[in-house]
């Protein structure tokens, strides 16, 4: 028992011991000791060795004989030598910090070009290596060497990029939901999503989501996640992550308005497909295909004689392009007839637009090219002098170029339902109209084709082509028309209401179009 009590009482004066903090007093800069450290404990700071003794040196008796063993030569000296030291590394270390301190606007401009970097999805290291330097060369140039200084204090490091790409993201999913936890009213709370699944250049497989719901009576885009899909991308895997990340928002399927997907098999399975699985959770949710994709998909195919002719423009483009020294050659070729382009365009299928691109710029390049096949007398199996195979590239170069406004209008984040099923069933009737002018031989509504010399050679396939894409319009969207979802956007009762709704979706230079619309307006039914 004594033992335990011998214990006890020495743990106690242990603890009243290491309890017990000296406090500095002001007098003790006699001895060349400043406060350093936490209030509650503080500890002698040497002002000529720069060293921090512990709480319990902080005694006269101590401190004195520190000066006088450590620091011989100063022991004699007044207390306001030591004062004028302690003024000193205080001025210091103000400048120091003022140096080193970060503005306001510095801590902004590192946000912006985080974020300007995810944008543009552009490495991290961009930030460091190449925009922080540019910028210090622009501003030493302009506004002097001081103002570079200060453009230099913004981090912008690799580290840096990554955590303010990632404070973004936090407050971005912070912001959705505060929305959904404080609703001001029930339509608030709907959101729609757009789901995407695609496989990047490394073999990885990103699932991508979208939403947009309603807030301050604006519609509002924002990203939702981007998530990988570690094994199978099946239907099952897609709903498990998507669900995964509604949870994680807060958010609720029965306020689930509307999903849109690309309509692969994953997504619309009738058994575990992505949209199945949605509908288990709410069976009111309306599924769209996307729109953008469907118009893709409805324009992919064209005729066999047109088609061949396009896959003959991508071997002469391919023939140039995939051989250094050709694509060289050309393009000084281009260079020595003043040519307002150096090079061709090559095609990719998986972008939309790529096919109108590259064939208007073979129509711009036409004299050029013909030039160079000569030289190089290649057998592609056609006539690169044959006129009409040149009508059908520039028909083609103006059909595609008209495919690409349309696909472009139909994107954006102002974009919707609504307005795209306006601008494709207004194409649809643009379509009628095109053939109902071309086979009265007026052709202005292809310019470039118009200009043609021989462009009534080919008027029969030309109808039959638009005749073919109207088709697969229709295909593709049976019903086009914002009704479809129980939306009206205009009077479609009132013909001049209807009128006003056509020269919306026209463009401003269709002025014949927009006649010719109101003529047959006028008609009667039947005539």
């Amino acid at each position: 028992m004594e033992k335990y009590v011998s214990k006890n009482e020495t743990a106690k004066a242990l603890k009243k011991k290491q309890g017990t903090k000296r406090r500095y007093k002001e007098d003790y800069i006699g001895y060349g000791f400043i406060s350093s450290g936490p209030e509650d404990a503080p500890l002698p700071f040497c002002l000529i060795c720069n060293s921090a003794l512990s709480n319990e040196a902080l005694v006269p008796s101590k401190l004195k004989r520190h000066l006088e063993t450590k620091h011989p030569a100063v022991k004699a000296q007044p207390k306001e030598y030591f004062e004028n030291i302690r003024a000193q590394q205080n001025k210091q270390a103000k400048k120091l910090t003022d140096y080193l301190k970060l503005p306001e606007k510095g801590l902004i401009a590192s946000y912006k070009v985080a974020q300007l970097l995810a944008k543009r999805k552009k490495a991290h290291t961009e930030a460091e290596s190449v925009i922080a330097p540019a910028l210090a060369i622009v501003v030493e140039t302009i506004l002097g060497p001081d103002a570079a200084e200060k453009v230099k204090k913004v981090p912008l490091s690799n580290d840096t990029i990554s955590r303010r790409i990632e404070d973004l993201s936090s407050d971005l999913q912070d912001q959705i939901c505060e929305h959904f936890d404080a609703p001001d009213d029930e339509v608030s709370l709907l959101w729609s999503l757009q789901v995407d699944e695609s496989t990047d250049v490394s073999g990885k497989a990103q699932l991508l989501a979208f939403i947009r719901f309603i807030k301050d009576e604006k519609c509002v885009n924002e990203f939702l996640f981007c998530k990988d899909l570690q094994t199978t991308t099946k239907g099952e895997d897609i709903f498990n992550v998507v669900n995964e990340n509604i949870l994680l928002f807060k958010l609720q399927w029965k306020n689930c308005v509307s999903v849109c997907t690309d309509g692969c098999p994953s997504m619309q399975g009738n058994r575990k497909g992505f949209v199945t699985l949605v509908r288990q959770e709410n069976p009111n949710v309306l599924v769209v295909h996307c729109m953008i994709h469907r118009e893709a998909l409805a324009f992919k195919s064209l005729p066999k004689d047109l088609m061949s002719v396009l896959d003959q423009v991508i071997t002469v483009v391919n023939f140039i392009k995939s051989r250094p020294l050709a694509s060289r050659l050309f393009s000084q070729l281009c260079e020595a007839m003043d040519s307002d382009y150096k090079c061709l365009l090559y095609h990719t299928n998986i972008r939309w637009l790529s096919r109108g691109k590259v064939l208007k710029r073979v129509v711009q390049l036409k004299a050029e090219l013909i030039s160079f096949l000569e030289a190089e007398k290649k057998d592609f199996g056609f006539s690169i002098h044959d006129e009409i195979w040149w009508v059908k590239v520039t028909f083609l170069s103006d059909l595609f170029d008209k495919l690409n406004s349309l696909n472009l209008s139909l994107q954006g984040p102002s974009e919707n339902i609504i307005t795209a099923s306006s601008k494709l069933k207004s194409f649809g009737e643009k379509l009628s109209l095109w053939q109902s002018k071309i086979s009265k031989g007026v052709f202005d509504c292809f310019p470039t084709y118009n200009e043609c010399a021989s462009n009534k050679e080919i008027t029969p396939e030309i109808l039959y082509t638009l005749t073919h894409l109207q088709s697969a319009l229709q295909h593709y969207f049976p019903t086009v028309g914002s009704n479809e979802y129980g939306w009206q956007t205009t009077d479609h009762k009132d013909p001049k209401a209807l009128l006003n709704y056509k020269k919306m979706a026209f463009r401003s230079g269709d002025k014949e179009e927009i006649k010719q619309i109101q003529s047959e307006l006028r008609k009667p039914q039947g005539a």
